[in-house]
């Protein structure tokens, strides 16, 4: 085990802030390749398990009844920017499924600055469908749709989509989600407190296919080729998980989470990847991931991409980095 990552913010040359992050890389089968920090805790993965808890809408068979695309599939994995490409997705998936706004119980929020600007000069409000989750809870009424089960209130602990989707979440982790910590998630659904390294190995069989059980393979690999083929949709201008996948090509599907966490599949080699910030700072998650990406000897087929960030003032100028 190695210390814990430190993320180092400088404005000019100076050291202004620091974050702790804690990672580990891991195989398949759970083995760990590297560590950093005590990452033997429970960590909620918010969002970054979106990727594993869409597996189910493959599995069942209903993004073939459907006739699902990628875009819709990558947006089953997405925390979307609610911008205007996004919610035509999400608008025309409710559609297709015969159901409506109101449908969608995951609340509504405003989408990026961008976005709500040019919502606000239509005069219109923010709905679910500019939820950043909007996609994937599609994903859990199509669920729902394709089973011929009642999708009310289907984002309920005991309801079951949500049943399916944490014990096949589980049964890639190898761990039995429901006996630990739960909490609520942003978007309504549950979230449950799961060790960090599991949520590696979760990446590592979801990137790979292996230590999966039969037939699963494909339906990681149809969800994988979905976000790396579509990152756009996976997240949005100017964001993070977008940015890797673009410069790393069909190398890395990643995923941001809530409070600092993100995670990543790389199937050339075999590894997942967990990231957790301590103090939930987003910045540093990134910079990590970049980091632990040059660590594996990842390389981007876009050269202009950096490990660090730049920070730049009102005005453009570059005034600092976040850098490990």
């Amino acid at each position: 085990m190695q210390a814990p990552l430190i993320v180092k913010v400088t404005r000019g040359d100076y050291l202004e802030s620091q974050h702790q992050v804690v990672a580990v890389i891991t195989d398949s089968h759970g083995k760990r390749v590297q560590q950093w920090g005590k990452v033997d805790q429970l960590v909620f993965p918010r969002s970054t398990a979106k990727p594993l808890q869409a597996m189910p809408l493959v599995l069942s068979g209903a993004v073939d009844s459907l006739k699902l695309n990628q875009r819709q599939l990558a947006m089953a994995c997405a925390s979307h920017n609610g911008e205007a490409e996004h919610t035509q997705v999400v608008s025309n998936w409710l559609t297709q499924l015969g159901m409506h706004e109101s449908d969608l119980e995951c609340g509504a929020h405003w989408p990026v600055e961008d976005a709500t600007i040019k919502l606000a000069r239509k005069g219109n409000d923010a709905c679910q469908i500019h939820n950043n989750c909007s996609g994937k809870h599609c994903g859990f009424l199509s669920l729902a749709h394709h089973r011929g089960i009642a999708h009310q209130h289907y984002v309920q602990p005991d309801h079951a989509v949500q049943q399916e989707v944490n014990s096949t979440m589980g049964r890639i982790m190898d761990i039995n989600v429901f006996d630990h910590p739960m909490g609520i998630d942003g978007c309504s659904i549950p979230t449950y407190a799961l060790p960090l390294p599991n949520l590696a190995m979760g990446f590592a069989r979801f990137g790979s296919g292996e230590q999966l059980p039969d037939g699963w393979d494909k339906a990681a690999k149809q969800l994988y080729d979905a976000m790396v083929t579509e990152p756009f949709f996976v997240a949005g201008t100017d964001r993070h998980c977008t940015r890797v996948m673009q410069a790393f090509g069909d190398q890395v599907a990643c995923k941001t989470g809530a409070e600092g966490v993100f995670g990543a599949a790389i199937p050339s080699l075999g590894y997942g990847i967990a990231i957790k910030a301590i103090d939930g700072n987003a910045r540093a998650a990134e910079v990590a991931l970049n980091h632990l990406l040059s660590e594996l000897h990842m390389q981007p087929v876009d050269t202009s991409f950096t490990q660090h960030h730049n920070l730049y003032n009102r005005n453009n100028i570059l005034v600092g980095k976040i850098s490990i």
